[in-house]
This record gives C-alpha cells, sequence and structure tokens, in this order.
C-alpha cells in the first residue's frame, strides 16, 4: 500500500518545495509513497527530499490511472496535495471529478487527508469543494480564517515549520544573529506591486542600523531577484539571489543568511516561516489582518509580529519590531511547538489508519 501524494508547487519557489518536503516526510513515516510531480525539473524535485523507495509519478495520464485503480481498488489512501488552494471554477471541477473515487474508496475502507492547506479568498466555489473534503478522514487548515471559509476541520501549522534547525538552534539566545533579512516579492504584469519607495528603504536602513544588524536581501523565489538586487544597490548592502534553477542549493543558501539572522522582513511567508525555523524573528510586510502572511503564522501562534507593508507609521513599525525582539523565546516556543502539534496531526493520522485496518 502507497500513500498517493501531489507535490505540484511554482517551479521557482523554494516555499513550495519546503511546504511539501515537510508534508511527505510525515506521510512517509506512515506508508511507502507515490508522489506525483508532473512536469517539474529536477532542479525544483531536489526540493522535495524524495527518497529512493519513493515512486516518482511525472505523466498525468499515468498518475490518474494510478489514482483510480488505488481508490476503486480493496481502499487506498489518497493526500490531496498541501500549500494554498484558489477556491475557484478549475479548481472546484477537479475536487469534483474526485468525488465519486473517494466516496467507494471510503466505502471499502479506505482513506483521504487534505492538511495544512490555505485559502486566498471565498468565493461560492468554496462549497463543493468542502462537500468533497467532508469525504476525508482528516482535514484542516493552516490558518483559522481559512477554516471559517470552508466550515470544517482545524487548523494546523504550515508543513515548512516541520523543517529546519534543531530546537536547541532555534531557542538559543546567545547564538550571534548580526544580520537583517528582507525579502520582498516581485511585483508582477498580472499582480502589480509598487517598488519600495525612497522613504521605505530610509525606514529599512535606520532599523538596521538602530538594532546594529547588517542587512542583507534575498531573492526567496527566483523572480525576486531584480527587486533583490535593487534594494541591496539602494541600501548598500549585499543581495542573494539564484545561482541557477536547484531548490536544494538555493534552500540550504537561503537558510545559512537566515541562521545568522536577529529579524527577517518579509512579505513572502515562507521567507518568514523558514527564517523562522533557523531562529530568526519573524516581521511580515503585511496589508492586514486577513493576508495570508500574518493569518498563517498566527495559526502557528505567533501573532502580533505585522507591520504594514509601506512602512510608512515608522513609530508602529519601531513598537512592533521591539515588542516582536523582546517576545523572542515564545515566538521561537512557538516555532518549536509548531512541529510537535504537526507530528501530533501524522500520530493521529496513523491511530485512524491503524483502525481502519489499513496500517497494522
Amino acid at each position: 500500500m502507497r500513500i498517493l501524494a501531489s507535490a505540484v508547487g511554482q517551479y521557482d519557489n523554494v516555499g513550495d518545495t519546503v511546504l511539501r518536503r515537510g508534508f511527505l516526510d510525515h506521510l512517509r513515516t506512515l506508508a511507502p509513497l507515490r508522489v506525483f510531480v508532473g512536469d517539474k525539473s529536477d532542479g525544483y524535485i531536489s526540493g522535495l527530499g524524495l527518497q529512493a523507495e519513493d515512486e516518482i509519478e511525472r505523466d498525468p495520464q499515468a498518475w490518474r490511472s494510478a489514482v483510480a485503480s488505488s481508490l476503486l481498488g480493496r481502499g487506498g489512501i489518497y493526500a490531496f496535495d498541501t500549500g494554498e488552494i484558489e477556491v475557484e471554477r478549475r479548481f472546484a471541477l477537479r475536487y469534483l471529478k474526485l468525488a465519486p473515487l473517494l466516496a467507494v474508496n471510503r466505502l471499502r475502507g479506505g482513506a483521504a487527508v487534505q492538511l495544512g492547506v490555505g485559502v486566498r479568498r471565498p468565493t461560492p466555489w468554496r462549497r463543493p469543494i468542502a462537500g468533497v473534503l467532508r469525504l476525508c478522514d482528516a482535514v484542516s487548515w493552516r490558518d483559522e480564517q481559512s477554516r471559517r471559509m470552508m466550515g470544517l476541520g482545524s487548523v494546523t501549522p504550515d508543513w515548512a515549520f516541520a523543517l529546519g534547525a534543531p530546537a536547541e538552534v532555534i531557542l538559543d539566545d546567545e547564538l550571534a544573529r548580526p544580520r537583517l533579512a528582507i525579502a520582498v516579492r516581485q511585483g508582477l504584469s498580472h499582480m502589480a506591486r509598487d517598488r519600495p519607495t525612497d522613504a521605505w528603504v530610509h525606514t529599512v536602513s535606520a532599523m538596521a542600523e538602530r538594532l546594529d544588524l547588517e542587512p542583507v536581501v534575498v531573492a526567496q523565489i527566483k523572480r525576486d531577484g531584480p527587486l533583490a538586487e535593487d534594494l541591496a544597490d539602494r541600501l548598500g548592502c549585499d543581495a542573494l539571489t539564484w545561482l541557477d534553477d536547484d531548490h536544494a542549493t538555493q534552500e540550504a543558501r537561503l537558510r545559512e543568511v537566515y541562521r545568522q539572522s536577529r529579524l527577517v522582513l518579509s512579505d513572502r511567508l515562507h521567507a518568514l516561516v523558514i527564517a523562522a525555523t533557523e531562529g530568526a524573528v519573524p516581521l511580515a510586510l503585511s496589508t492586514g489582518s486577513s493576508d495570508k502572511v500574518t493569518r498563517t503564522l498566527e495559526g502557528a501562534g505567533i501573532p502580533r509580529t505585522s507591520v504594514t507593508r509601506d512602512l510608512e507609521d515608522v513609530a508602529a513599525v519601531d513598537r512592533t519590531v521591539n515588542d516582536a525582539l523582546t517576545r523572542r523565546e515564545p515566538i521561537m516556543r512557538a516555532v518549536v511547538d509548531s512541529r510537535s502539534r504537526l507530528g501530533e496531526v501524522t500520530e493521529a493520522l496513523r491511530t485512524r489508519l491503524i483502525r481502519k485496518g489499513i496500517l497494522t
């Protein structure tokens, strides 16, 4: 019996492979994996941490056949992809196509799960998706707002919290952390974002000087590289951009910087999460309480670490930064506790699968 799990994220997004690796690592403790990666490059796949015993499926038709065969057989285990979903028509249709298979699988003693997912915004399509998810044995969301939108399940931390430095490193307040890491989202043609203003740059520079930290700008996603280089030039500091398309290499480089950082300032969710798992205090550049960055951190027990993206209220920014740094110990405890919570999710699923006779 193999767990069928999809792991298809953005080709140039380290966060997408990190969170999926955390999820797959936990699933692998339950049963062997068959993982769908589609047309993703070897560089992307490097970040998934796949093992020799995992079966990798690239062909979509072969994957659909494997899913149908498993779910219509004696009862298989299906794991929906984790990360973020848009409750739009095309996503809803994918769920609805799976519904008959999931229903038969459930009747025959199989299992299905969707764990640690975030929802961008509510639409009427959430209703059919939620209806299909009621066929699952376990459903969880990475933030309370997503759970309320969908009307079922629980809240568990994002799977990227499962990885990172050992707990003793994360909690060590004596470890030298001389840097301020900055990761800012590059605007795209379909998702425009204003280039940070000179006032924004001045605020960040003053923050680094006040905290006696060396700024460094990183490209969490490859396409953020040009903006990272631009900001580094304006701040007079180094930029860490992608060397090639290898996710594992870039992740290792990012983690090294984050492990040296006392604070990370970003509107990239997984820049904040990955940095936090290396011991850096996360400070989210947020558009408000419903911003996925803010609500996902809160879902992991890390509140009050967000500032407005424009940084216009300098006094408010300073207060939030000071408060977050003062609360470093409970914030890092929340990071470590998130790992424990994810372990509990896995153990609860193990217990359920044993009771159903799928595992022994």
